[in-house]
């Protein structure tokens, strides 16, 4: 028994004290207070806060491997990267790259996830960010493979693997979108509107169809306008659409993130990194995707100028939520609990709860990530 202690923990959407965490066999076997647990070994946090383990349902890389590099040691090394930032379970997010080269990485992902000896924060999943796109939103993709969102284009890409998909970004405008997202409902699977040039009245078609889920809310979607409100006033309107949110103050302003949380609330806010190959690493030239990506002051763009992904990790995204003026206890919720909730992890990820896998943070006073628990066992760089 590991009894972690004398800490601000977060717990109900809170920080509490005189609560000891108990964690046994992975798990968190209890929450009691303080100092009513006698055997077991005392992991003293010194006043530091205790919170779930960070969840990066939207990252592609880091610190030099790539997702769709389709290497067990490459997802090993983000892993690894990840744990140390406290992130302890992410979703394996692709590229728009050709069927072949996505179903390699899908196949690698499915059996990386098999194997327990592993190290690092836990993968989860795929998010199938590409390629059902729009040409006229598409990002950082290459438009060569970008495909409609059928059923059958669908299966083409994840048959024979019907388990490892917990997300798939769709452009809601484009045919067979529709079809899609009920498809993907039924199996509860998330289908998130992005890389869309959709208009208002398309995107809220999608939303009450089933669709719940916005990819980096305001990037590459048609934007908020008086007369035409586009993606953005579709899903800023619907009370069931979740969003995520690249807080690396570049992606999108301050005030920006500000009235988004304001108006959706923790519950239905996601942070995100939308991390590339060069996150952790140092200013230089990078691929995405096969297409070349410039890393300058920390910003990944293509030649075009069109920002590549980031180089932000979730402990960054939190300071500078707080930062800006959002109550620690609400970005710790959109770090943790509302992720875990879109990708339908909730029952066992993402709250200090009992029977919760036992994924852990100790924090400090400025919200720096000290240590790192993952399903019970401290993580070691």
């Amino acid at each position: 028994m590991l009894i972690f202690t004398n800490g601000r923990a977060y717990l109900d959407g809170r920080w509490t004290t005189g609560m000891d965490i108990l964690v046994d066999n992975g798990k968190i076997a209890d929450i009691k207070p303080q100092g009513t647990q006698y055997e077991g070994i005392v992991a003293d946090v010194k006043g530091g806060y205790i919170t779930p383990g960070f969840i990066d349902i939207h990252i592609h890389g880091s610190n030099g491997s790539d997702v769709m590099d389709a290497k067990p040691e490459a997802l090993e090394n983000i892993s690894c990267f990840l744990a140390g930032k406290g992130t302890t379970s992410w979703l394996a997010t692709t590229m728009t790259v050709s069927i072949e080269e996505i179903r390699r990485s899908l196949q690698v992902t499915a059996d990386y996830m098999k194997d327990t000896s592993r190290r690092g924060a836990q993968v989860l999943g795929i998010h199938l960010e590409g390629p059902f796109l729009s040409p006229k939103a598409k990002g950082a993709h290459a438009e060569e493979y970008i495909l409609s969102p059928t059923v059958d284009n669908y299966l083409a890409i994840t048959g024979g693997m019907p388990d490892i998909v917990r997300m798939v970004t769709i452009a809601p405008e484009e045919e067979g979108a529709l079809e899609l997202i009920k498809y993907l409902k039924e199996r509860s699977i998330t289908p998130s509107l992005g890389h869309t040039k959709g208009t208002y009245d398309q995107c809220k078609k999608a939303l009450e169809s089933g669709m719940t889920h916005a990819c980096h809310f305001y990037n590459a979607m048609t934007p908020l306008n008086h007369r035409e409100p586009g993606a953005v006033g579709a899903i800023l309107e619907n009370d069931s659409a979740a969003i995520e949110l690249i807080a690396d103050l570049v992606h999108v302003h301050p005030v920006a993130l500000k009235l988004a949380v304001n108006v959706k609330g923790p519950g239905k806010t996601v942070l995100i990194t939308d991390a590339m190959v060069a996150a952790g690493l140092k200013d230089g030239d990078y691929e995405l995707g096969g297409l070349p990506v410039y890393v300058r002051n920390g910003e990944a763009r293509q030649a075009n100028g069109t920002l590549a992904g980031s180089t932000l990790t979730l402990d960054r995204a939190l300071r500078n939520m707080i930062k800006i003026g959002v109550p620690s206890e609400d970005v710790i919720a959109m770090l943790t609990e509302t992720p875990a909730r879109e990708i339908g992890a909730d029952h066992f990820k993402g709250r200090l709860a009992k029977g919760f896998d036992a994924d852990i943070n100790i924090l400090d006073d400025d919200f720096n990530v000290k240590e790192t628990y993952i399903r019970g066992k401290k993580f070691k760089a």
